[in-house]
């Protein structure tokens, strides 16, 4: 049975018995004009991708706080690329839908015109190579280099790309702000703070960077760590305080034992050292007369030579008291310790680890008494409190002088030990070295003045500069 197959050419294609069939375009060569255009189009199209690729790893690895650093402390070419960049970034989810988008539509219109131009097998390989290095790798890796730089300059592109895309992204963005939340920017605490100067600190000496040097990390953290330092873990205990009896005089004997400690201020105590009643300074006391004996309760009837005690809390933070000794009401605090409501609202304030640094005081009457409320458990001074802020011991004359001294009295009483030894297994033959290393030792304390007892009594390594005065009671 003969089959009749009765075919019309419309426009639209081929009409066999009712059956409308469809004839494919045929591919275009390069011989083709269209040819040229289509692969325009396409290369365009993957730079296209390439940049909003790149644009979204350089903008968004942008954080706030970077950009804000930049702007106010980056080189002059910093802050001008990180002023025209700030606007753009603060609206994060704006930009992330916005170059998403742009990215999403260019790599979404390649296969329309790379099929045109080429077969299934060729246009998958050209166009995964294409859109792996020339859409992934190579924009994301100079845009990640050099983001900053790009991104100022492309910043007018991304307004209009914001323009454009505003109808779609806009109501994207504000969904995401919602969900996620709008505020990107990153804050370092105090801990992270310390790891990142320490980071920043001396490095191999390679590169232009401008590392830090080794005090300069060290002032930097001991500033970090007031905050969680009390006046407990910087002042001398009241035991190694040198303080003067207000029932002294300023004879011979009292004007040699302050010179040998050499301090400035000395605290004076009526009947118990820990009833400290006066601060004297030591700087107006030059034109007294030792011979005439000045009692110390007739200085403390004159302002001239004395300041009224500060009394501060023994969990009073470190930066408090710097902002306290700047009021100029002394720089000699006598610490005591706290009440228990007192002490639990320190603790309170130590652990508030986002309290910036440089914040107001609290000091408050209750916190800084200008009476003695409870148990004094030593002092602490404005050198004490720097020396926790350079992470460093401040060596003065006086120090230097009386760690010498105490190296050789150490020294004396260690061959004294030594001798003591020998005439315990000779003691016919270490009779007369005893005799002599007994005189080196006595020589020694002679040499030490006032401080000898005290220093002979501590023998430690660790010994206080600021010797006990049990010798005055």
């Amino acid at each position: 049975m003969a089959m009749f197959i009765n075919c019309t050419e419309l426009e639209e294609g081929v009409l066999c018995n009712g059956t409308l069939y469809t004839i494919p375009e045929a591919r275009l060569t390069f011989h083709d004009n269209m040819f040229w255009v289509y692969l325009a189009i396409y290369v365009a199209l993957v730079l296209t991708a390439g940049l909003m690729s790149g644009l979204t790893m350089g903008l968004l690895s942008l954080d706030m706080m970077t950009l804000k650093i930049l702007k106010d402390g980056g080189t002059t070419r910093e802050q001008k690329y990180a002023r025209r960049i700030l606007p753009i970034v603060k609206r994060h989810h704006l930009l992330l839908v916005t170059l998403l988008l742009a990215n999403a539509a260019a790599v979404e219109a390649m296969p329309i015109f790379l099929d045109r131009i080429s077969d299934p097998v060729i246009a998958i390989c050209v166009s995964v190579t294409a859109v792996l290095i020339f859409g992934e790798v190579v924009p994301q890796a100079l845009c990640t280099r050099f983001g900053l730089a790009i991104g100022s300059t492309l910043a007018p592109l991304v307004y209009i790309l914001m323009g454009l895309s505003f109808i779609v992204s806009w109501p994207l963005s504000k969904l995401l702000d919602c969900l996620l939340g709008s505020n990107h920017s990153t804050f370092f605490r105090r801990a992270q703070l310390k790891v990142l100067v320490d980071l920043h600190g001396p490095g191999d000496g390679s590169g232009d960077e401008e590392h830090l040097t080794t005090d300069e990390v060290l002032m930097i953290k001991g500033a970090l760590d007031l905050k969680g330092k009390s006046a407990k873990d910087a002042m001398v205990n009241i035991d190694n305080v040198f303080m003067i009896s207000s029932n002294a005089c300023m004879d011979h004997n009292t004007m040699t034992q302050i010179l040998f400690h050499g301090h400035s201020r000395i605290p004076v105590y009526e009947e118990s050292r820990s009833q400290i009643k006066a601060v004297l300074l030591m700087k107006t006391l030059i034109k007294l007369d030792p011979d005439d004996a000045v009692p110390v309760s007739s200085l403390l009837l004159d302002p001239q030579y004395f300041r009224p005690v500060i009394f501060i809390d023994d969990v009073k933070p470190l930066h408090d008291l710097i902002n306290l000794f700047q009021t100029g009401k002394g720089h000699l605090a006598v610490v005591q310790k706290s009440h228990q409501g007192r002490q639990l609202r320190g603790l309170q304030d130590n652990t508030d680890d986002v309290t910036p640094l440089l914040g107001e005081s609290q000091d408050d009457p209750q916190h800084d008494s200008p009476q003695q409320v409870g148990e004094v458990v030593g002092i602490i001074t404005l050198e004490d409190v720097l020396e926790e802020l350079l992470q460093e011991e401040i060596m003065d004359e006086t120090d230097e002088t009386q760690i010498r001294q105490r190296i050789q009295l150490a020294k004396a009483m260690a061959h004294k030990k030594s001798l003591l030894k020998r005439s315990q297994s000779h003691p016919e033959e270490s009779r007369g070295q005893i005799q002599a290393g007994q005189s080196l030792a006595g020589h020694s304390s002679e040499h030490l003045n006032v401080d000898v007892a005290v220093a002979a009594s501590q023998r430690s390594d660790d010994a206080p500069l600021l010797g006990s005065t049990e010798v005055l009671a």
